[in-house]
């Protein structure tokens, strides 16, 4: 895991914590009545699909940098897919709920989209035209 890689997961981890203790901060003192069951579920999914996805991205640009766009893609592809199919699933069993999951599910969304996305831009471009395998894998 190179250096890089490892302060990312730090990052995402205190991203982690910070999300779930504001989520919590504001649904127990201005929307009681807005709280909902799958909070603290929609937050660790999204951030396991970013750290995974994250994870993914930088390994491609190690191993294999012309492939960065299409699994840059293909990966956002199918982390919309996952939190379509997730949201689909709650609204189906939870409808009462419906409004504010979905709004919390979207702040929630943005934030680590923005993180992901500035992280991800930070790392490409650090490593923009070097050749596949002469990025340190180990630090």
């Amino acid at each position: 895991m190179t250096k890089a890689q490892k302060q990312f997961f730090l990052y995402a981890a205190i991203l982690l914590a910070i999300a779930l203790g504001v989520s919590q901060l504001l649904f127990s003192a201005f929307f009681v009545t807005f709280s909902f069951p799958a909070r603290i579920i929609s937050i660790v999914l999204v951030w396991g699909a970013t750290c995974l996805s994250h994870w993914w991205v930088m390994k491609t640009v190690t191993d294999r940098p012309k492939a960065f766009a299409r699994v840059f893609m293909a990966q956002t592809a199918l982390k919309f897919l996952l939190y379509m199919a997730f949201i689909a699933g709650y609204l189906f069993f939870f409808r009462q709920h419906g409004v504010p999951f979905i709004v919390h599910f979207f702040v929630v969304y943005l934030i680590f989209a923005v993180f992901d996305v500035a992280l991800t831009l930070r790392f490409v471009s650090k490593n923009a035209g070097q050749e596949a395998g002469s990025i340190k894998k180990t630090n």
